[in-house]
């Protein structure tokens, strides 16, 4: 037995327990996962069992919260890790079906969305971050420093949900599609790991990656440099990094906002993603 059900008072607060029998869904469980992140995750995890996977009697445990909280465990999944090592166990997050509260209502629409809009030129010659700055330290940062280079840097305290359901009507809400708008886009840590660079990556502009301890499992195949220019986590050498990208030039530039788009498309597609809970799944 891979999971054990623990005493009430002690039950995780985001966590989805299955169990599989015949190469079938046996039991759900779901604790109080946040929004719609266990009904996406299921649809996925039912979409890798069509694929098949083993006859024999497996159950495991997938935590959708922002980040691990517990030590690491066979049967024991996550979003995201650390470091390279721990990757068998992670999962593609919920995103890979929808996040319809935070405006993503089906995931290939949304990308297909973006790459039609990337295809054409930006229209900002700027740098863009939108988010709600509560959920790390290090956000409040971009906000300061689109302050002082407010020709240079266009960022946002928002926070999405309100923004989609009708709040906050003084804040813009600038959808994923145009994010293509604006020349460079940077993703910043929040909580925990971030759901959306694998959207950024589809938008051919050209991505700054911050430094951080969460990662989803691809984030370790993205190569600096090559499909990103990397910020150190403190965001201190941001100014120097986008100088850097600047004097490069445009073929750089689309040479790397290339390298990230075919990486996309050839790795983060939700066929793909179905393909590797399968193969988590099959190896238990």
């Amino acid at each position: 037995m891979l999971w054990k059900k623990k005493k009430k008072q002690e039950s995780p607060r985001e966590l989805l327990n299955i169990t599989t029998r015949n190469g079938q869904i046996a039991s759900v469980d779901n604790h109080n996962s946040f929004q719609t992140r266990a009904e996406s995750s299921l649809k996925q995890v039912l979409d890798a069992i069509k694929l098949g996977i083993p006859q024999h009697e497996i159950q495991f445990s997938l935590h959708t919260g922002d980040f691990p909280t517990e030590s690491l465990v066979k049967g024991n999944f996550y979003y995201c890790c650390e470091k390279k090592e721990d990757l068998d166990f992670v999962f593609p997050d919920f995103i890979f079906d929808h996040w319809q509260q935070a405006g993503i209502p089906d995931f290939k629409k949304t990308v297909s969305e973006i790459q039609k809009e990337a295809e054409k030129p930006y229209l900002h010659p700027r740098m863009l971050w939108i988010g709600n700055v509560q959920t790390h330290p290090n956000r409040e940062k971009i906000i300061k420093y689109s302050e002082q280079y407010p020709d240079l840097i266009e960022a946002y305290n928002t926070y999405v949900d309100q923004a989609v359901l009708g709040g906050k009507k003084d804040i813009p809400y600038i959808t994923l599609k145009d994010h293509t708008h604006y020349k460079y886009l940077i993703d910043i840590e929040g909580k925990g790991y971030s759901g959306r660079i694998k959207m950024l990556l589809f938008t051919k502009r050209l991505l700054f990656l911050q430094d951080r301890v969460w990662k989803s499992y691809y984030h370790f195949e993205l190569e600096p440099y090559k499909h990103f220019i990397p910020v150190k986590n403190d965001l201190s050498d941001l100014m120097e990094q986008m100088r850097f990208a600047e004097q490069q030039g445009e073929e750089y530039y689309r040479t790397i906002t290339q390298n990230a788009y075919d990486f996309a498309v050839e790795n983060l597609q939700y066929e793909k993603a179905v393909q590797r809970i399968q193969k988590l799944i099959s190896a238990l």
